[in-house]
């Protein structure tokens, strides 16, 4: 796998000699990245592997690539090799990282080591995703470089879990590398959308094409078998989306969504219907898809007549939440303040992530996230209908298409914790860079031929 470097760094002039041999100390980033990119991807589905016994929240080899990767950037930076550039959506989520780090002053004691945990984690977020997208964008690295390495990740990760379904027997808990099957559902919905951007993706061998075929039918025998009722209304969401998109793609790109909507749609079909031959957990699957009524109902239940004991977790938490945020309307109760509080009426904390930053940070918190959700919706849209003429026009609009299912997820689950939704973050940066360098080549190419001194026009493959 070749990267290419079209955006390399100004030379140091002689006097910086620091500098020249700092680079020199880190090595070529072309090849950190090919060395790294392969561990990064596929560590982000190993949820269950710890490097610090008894602590709840993971510190794995995760951290630790990411960790290498601010370090280098932070370093790069320092010595003047590289300028960091912060895109307008991190921006954001350094808003939040702030808002959250100011909120654990109104935290009580009880909750100080939580709130904390919870801050780093957000902390992480916004460096790993600043110091990633400046490397990426640094060398114009191809999308399909990531999304590559996600599908070949999913065909170790998928059989993992089906074989320890098979050996255990059909048991529910059977998860592979995740901590849970609620990991594994949320994880693998957001593995599966960035294998359909694979399968999109043009001018891949035949054979990295049968691998997005096979991780979109693997990440959604891991969705299937969690039996999260959230994800499957968030997968339906965006089956249907594919299938409106095969009715506004430009022809020539409708083929391939169709065959990546049609692979998806059979099976799971075929997995309803006769997967039980073969897989023991396919019968929790088809008692679990009945109940995606109860989950659309138990959102909208009221919450007035709602007491500690009924089984409406949504609506109990919905309540604790109202309860909080009348009390703290401003600046909430503090990040990581629900879990095990007096507005909790489960001990939980709150798994609808617009309701936890309106609860914990209060209408700064809730406008701040409201503000980079639409920031994702809104520029997926224009590069979906910017790019859509282009060969690339079924990636951008499956992108779209993604987002917005993931946003049905997010009502229901915990959002900004989940190492995969990272990686679709990344996928993102380096789709809207990639948009704006096929433009620019296309309109040097309509201008004609360089003239003497001009320069050429930018290769239009992405690769």
């Amino acid at each position: 796998m070749t990267l290419p470097a079209t955006a390399t760094a100004a030379p140091a002039p002689p006097a910086a000699r620091p500098a020249r041999t700092l680079r020199r100390a880190l090595g070529r980033p072309p090849w950190l990245l090919r060395l790294t990119i392969p561990a990064l991807v596929f560590s982000a589905f190993l949820t269950d592997v710890r490097f610090i016994p008894g602590l709840k929240n993971n510190i794995g080899l995760f951290e630790l690539i990411g960790g290498l990767l601010i370090a280098i950037t932070l370093i790069t930076a320092a010595a003047g090799t590289h300028r960091v550039r912060l895109h307008p959506t991190l921006r954001v989520v350094g808003l939040i990282v702030l808002a959250a780090s100011v909120s654990q002053a109104q935290l009580p004691e009880s909750h100080f080591t939580a709130g904390l945990i919870q801050v780093v984690i957000l902390g992480f977020l916004f460096f790993f995703l600043a110091a990633l997208s400046n490397l990426l964008g640094r060398y114009a690295i191809s999308p399909d470089v990531i999304l590559r390495w996600v599908g070949y990740s999913v065909l170790v990760v998928g059989p993992w879990v089906i074989l320890e379904g098979l050996e255990t027997g059909g048991a529910i808990g059977a998860a592979g590398p995740f901590r849970n099957r609620a990991h594994m559902g949320t994880y693998m919905l957001t593995a599966f959308w960035l294998s359909v951007l694979l399968a999109l993706w043009p001018g891949l061998k035949k054979r990295d094409r049968l691998v997005s075929y096979a991780a979109i039918c693997l990440t959604l025998y891991g969705v299937a078998v969690s039996g999260r009722r959230s994800v499957y209304l968030s997968l339906i969401f965006g089956l249907a989306g594919l299938v409106v998109a095969l009715a506004v793609a430009h022809r020539g790109k409708r083929l391939r969504l169709f065959a990546a909507a049609g692979i998806a749609i059979a099976f799971l079909t075929l997995f309803y219907f006769v997967g039980g031959l073969f897989f023991p957990r396919a019968a929790f699957f088809q008692e679990r898809v009945w109940m995606i009524g109860d989950a659309i109902h138990d959102a909208f239940a009221p919450v007035s007549a709602v007491t500690v004991g009924d089984e409406n977790f949504v609506a109990l938490q919905r309540k604790g939440v109202i309860q909080a945020f009348n009390e703290h309307p401003l600046f909430g109760i503090g990040w990581g303040g629900f879990w095990e509080s007096r507005y909790s009426p489960t001990g939980h904390e709150v798994h609808n992530t617009p309701l936890r930053f309106l609860a914990e940070l209060g209408l700064v918190g809730i406008t701040l996230y409201g503000l980079f959700m639409a920031m994702l919706l809104t520029t997926s849209a224009r590069l979906a209908a910017v790019m859509r003429r282009s060969p690339y026009g079924g990636a951008y609009l499956a992108l779209a298409v993604a987002l917005w299912s993931l946003c049905v997820s997010y009502t229901y689950n915990r959002h900004l914790t989940e190492r995969t939704f990272w990686l679709l973050l990344i996928v993102f940066f380096i789709l809207e860079a990639f948009a704006r360098r096929w433009q620019a080549a296309q309109r040097r190419a309509a201008a004609g031929p360089p003239g003497p001194g001009e320069r050429p026009a930018l290769a239009s493959t992405g690769r």
